[in-house]
């Protein structure tokens, strides 16, 4: 991955199709058009966030104009566009349908392409494993464009450009993932693996609308008004933290690029075409209910790192309009499952002790039904508060 690629900025009030396709053009004419990455013939992966098969106006998904856009200028570079994904619920085809990818699909002759079938790859420079299982797309495919949507999210805090590789994980092997790595730390460092093996030429991200609050499918929609593209995923991450007022070591994914040297994470370091991001930052976005990393307020030690979290947690409920679709407990990648929507008249619907955090469930309801709630010590001790009693305590 480049260290040193810039970061494109368009405006986009609306998604307008003429005005998204325009966007798009702009920001890749800063870096030399779609040709500086796509040739005549190759076959171009377009990897949209397609979580589920949620509504365009939810601002869960990728939009479909922004998808349209791109795959129109694949094909105006004489390349060939797929469109890709493994939905954290429901079959691909039913998803798109769902998230308006029909008309896209008819109109540029896209081909729709399902991540089921998997294969084994080597990762060079690995952190969690030397071998990954990912979707056999991947060697198919000359060139893979990734479409994030910028949102919020509650186990990683913000979902982006290198987030967005971790649907190339076939279907169930997402939430054994889940399941092995419970630490956010440890998550972050297997999407870097997955970006090692997968090495996505290009990121076009849709900050049009984001998500804010509870991400990546239960906040808000908070328009943004802008397109991110750039060669560097890592980068444009950087750039989209700044957009929505976050600091890059707060999120998980991009504290392990800076740890590793992977990418460029200093925003002094990362030129910005097209435009000052200031103009289009959001000061009062609203960040995920999140604990923060009580490491980076003061240094303890690791059994005490563990019992601050343990405490602070937040923890899935579910709530009173629960349609019991059992949608939670099918995604939930404790075995058996540590979430009982149907447990109406007796014992508990969540099972503290065997729950991971992983969120899951709180990512794939479809009706909100499933909130992020804060323990009691939480709601009224503050972190600084109580990482200084442990201070103290440890003195």
């Amino acid at each position: 991955m480049s260290t040193s690629a810039p970061v494109a900025l368009a405006k986009a009030a609306t998604y307008d199709p003429a005005e998204i396709l325009a966007a798009v053009r702009g920001c890749l004419g800063h870096q030399g058009g779609i040709r500086a990455w796509v040739k005549p013939g190759q076959r171009v992966l377009l990897k949209p966030n397609l979580l589920g098969g949620f509504p365009v106006e939810r601002a869960v998904t990728t939009h479909p104009a922004v998808i349209r856009a791109v795959a129109l200028l694949v094909r105006e570079a004489g390349g060939e566009p797929w469109i890709g994904d493994s939905p954290g619920m429901g079959a691909l085809d039913k998803v798109a349908s769902r998230c308006g990818l029909e008309p896209v699909l008819a109109e540029t002759g896209a081909r729709l392409v399902d991540f089921s079938e998997a294969a084994e790859y080597p990762v060079p420079g690995h952190r969690v494993v030397p071998q990954l299982t990912l979707t056999r797309v991947l060697r198919e495919v000359d060139v893979i464009i990734s479409l994030p949507k910028l949102k919020t999210h509650g186990h990683l805090v913000m979902t982006g450009a290198l987030k967005n590789q971790y649907g190339l994980i076939p279907g169930s092997l997402k939430s054994q993932w889940h399941f092995r790595l419970r630490q956010p730390e440890w998550m972050a460092a297997l999407i870097l693996d997955i970006d090692r093996v997968a090495r996505p030429a290009l990121a076009i991200m849709d900050a049009v609308v984001a998500m804010e609050g509870a991400g990546p499918s239960a906040g808000q929609p908070r328009p943004v008004g802008a397109l991110l593209a750039g060669a560097c995923l890592v980068s444009v991450d950087v750039v989209a933290c700044q957009l929505i007022g976050l600091q890059p070591p707060q999120v998980p994914v991009l504290a392990a690029a800076a740890s590793q040297q992977y990418g460029t994470t200093d925003p002094r370091k990362i030129e910005v075409l097209g435009g000052d991001w200031r103009s289009l930052r959001v000061p009062d976005f609203a960040p995920v209910p999140h604990l923060a990393d009580v490491q980076r307020l003061v240094p303890l030690p690791a059994f005490v790192l563990r019992w601050i979290r343990r405490l602070w947690t937040a923890r899935p409920r579910i709530l009173p309009h629960c349609t019991q679709c059992g949608i939670c407990a099918a995604g939930c990648p404790v075995k058996p499952t540590a979430i009982h929507p149907d447990r109406t008249g007796g014992g508990p619907q969540v099972e503290d002790h065997r729950c991971i955090c992983c969120y899951c469930c709180h990512e794939f309801c479809p009706q909100h039904a499933i909130e992020l709630r804060q323990s009691w010590l939480a709601r009224r001790i503050s972190l600084g508060r109580l990482a200084d009693r442990a201070t103290r305590w440890l003195s």
